[in-house]
């Protein structure tokens, strides 16, 4: 038999010893898997780590040296400072003043940043190939920079001339693509063939060269070679440059022209096999006898460039697939919010339409009902804060309505965070109205009913059920006390007595008796309220 009364530690007490079977099954099923909550080594150490970030941040910030008073030129360099570092971030932003959804604003976009990054790596290709060895060959400079004059011209033309359509920005990422390629390939292979080959064990078994001599040839040679190095790593950046499109298709053909590329350099420019192709044998002994370094040098360079590509790949399916999501949840966003427009403005028609046709009040009357309100609210002993609060509920219908307009919006393919916001608010508003509204039909109805005789319990129920607040109790007595004493089609004007007495005897039930309790203390207050108030326009 239960208890009747339960102390606390009954609710915690079970009566029935005995564990249901399935309890004891999920504790075996439990204690067979890992404990949740236990932690490992890892977990230990994360959490090591996590706590120093945080003290070394709760450090830094509490030791952060206030900025001292500089002078104004300290300052505007500064202002200066930061206006070049938001132009530079800009100028390499791909994103910015872009919409994700026009494929072609998109892609322009990306030429124009690729574009600012060409013009950059084209003087480091010129930098490469004037002091990249000691014996520049100017003609080649030369030929180079025309190339690139005309590469850049027509790139500019292209990605800029309107109006601008989505082959054209596809059309000027490919030769942008190639352009960057090509130039790189052909930046190692100048750097390589002027550092030129020498027979080290010949030049040291040179008897005439003297030690002098060879420390300089060695030495030459050598950073030679090092430079031709640095230049084989502007192919890496050629590739990565081309991965910034985010266009796997562009990656996955090039790749395949790399690759090619890359195969014909390390045996024909790094190591010029064809010197010792005159047999099948002669080129065996000398990749697998003789010097098998070479061999794995190449299938080691290969295989870095293949690990390149594929993390590179990755990286850039990776981010397309991002970005189309991106896109659907932008296209589902830009849905909403066209509906989000639509049925607002439908609301916010639907509230002025009630408010013109169902409230049988002027401005006079609301606001005479807010002071009647909000002076309830003093007697009650509510804050200065609040009453203000109540006087402001009582006219937002009115006062508050012309707020509820979105012509300037409506215009709009897409909204901004702003946007988005002011509507938002809007919104919030509109529900406050539209609450509002519904008090001041229910008092309507209450005194609506209570003359008619169509009272009932389920009515009453009813009416209880809407808005039970404090605030809204005090502007419901408020708004019945005005609307007796005014005419309406169903009623005549009544005196200030029969208004107090059917409060007191007809409408006691709609609101807590501490409440109409006072304002029938304060009745000849509240008398003298009605009778005398008078609204001025601010």
């Amino acid at each position: 038999m239960a208890k009747p009364n339960k102390r606390l530690d009954d609710f915690f007490t079970s009566e029935k010893r005995d564990e249901p079977e399935e309890l004891k099954k999920y504790y075996e099923k439990l204690n067979e898997g890992v404990d949740p909550n236990k932690q490992t080594f890892i977990d230990k150490l994360a959490n090591f780590f996590k706590n120093i970030v945080q003290k070394a941040g709760i450090y830094y910030q509490d030791r952060k040296p206030k900025e001292k008073e500089t002078s104004t030129f300290r300052r505007r360099l500064r202002v200066y400072y930061r206006w070049f570092i938001r132009k530079f971030a800009e100028r390499f932003n791909f994103e910015a003043g872009v919409d994700i959804l026009d494929d072609t604003s998109v892609l322009y976009r990306r030429n124009r940043v690729n574009k600012n990054i060409l013009w950059v790596i084209n003087i480091v290709f010129i930098i490469f190939t004037f002091i990249g060895n000691q014996n520049p060959n100017y003609v080649v400079i030369a030929g180079f920079g025309v190339i690139m004059l005309a590469i850049n011209t027509t790139l500019k033309r292209i990605i800029n001339e309107e109006p601008r359509t989505l082959i054209k920005q596809q059309m000027a990422m490919y030769i942008g693509s190639i352009y960057i390629l090509l130039a790189s390939f052909g930046v190692y292979i100048k750097l390589r063939v002027s550092a030129g080959n020498i027979n080290i064990i010949n030049l040291i078994n040179d008897s005439t060269i003297t030690d002098v001599v060879l420390h300089n040839e060695l030495l030459s040679y050598m950073t030679d070679m090092s430079i031709a190095q640095a230049g084989y790593i502007l192919i890496y950046f050629s590739l990565l440059v081309i991965a910034l499109y985010q266009d796997a298709t562009l990656l996955k053909i090039l790749f395949k022209w790399v690759f090619v590329l890359m195969f014909v350099i390390h045996i024909f420019i790094m190591y010029p096999l064809y010197n010792y192709s005159s047999d099948i044998v002669t080129l065996y002994n000398y990749l697998f006898v003789t010097n098998t370094n070479v061999t794995i040098d190449i299938l080691l360079r290969t295989l870095v460039l293949v690990v390149f590509y594929i993390a590179l790949y990755s990286s850039v399916s990776i981010g397309q697939m991002m970005n189309n999501k991106r896109k659907e949840e932008l296209i589902k966003r830009r849905g909403m919010e066209r509906d989000f427009k639509a049925v607002v403005g439908d609301v916010f028609d639907v509230i002025n339409v009630f408010n013109s046709h169902t409230i049988n009040q002027n401005r006079e009357d609301v606001h005479r009902v807010a002071e009647l309100a909000s002076r309830l609210g003093r007697v009650l002993g509510l804050s200065n804060h609040v009453c203000s609060e109540i006087y402001d509920y009582s006219v937002i219908h009115i006062d508050r309505l012309k707020d509820l307009n979105i012509l300037e919006y409506e215009d709009k393919d897409t909204l901004t965070e702003k946007d988005y916001t002011k509507i938002r608010e809007k919104t919030i508003l509109g529900s406050v109205i539209i609450k509002r509204l519904q008090l001041n039909q229910k008092s309507e109805d209450i005194v609506r009913a209570h003359f008619e005789k169509t009272v009932d319990p389920s009515f009453t129920e009813k009416m209880k059920r809407v808005q039970r607040s404090q605030e809204g109790q005090i502007i419901l007595i408020a708004e019945m006390y005005e609307i007796m004493r005014q005419d309406r089609n169903y009623k005549n004007e009544l005196k200030h007595k029969r208004a107090i007495d059917l409060l007191q005897l007809e409408f006691k039930e709609y609101v807590e008796p501490y409440i109409l309790d006072r304002f029938l203390r304060y009745q000849m207050d509240f008398e003298k309220v009605y009778d005398n108030f008078k609204y001025q326009e601010e």
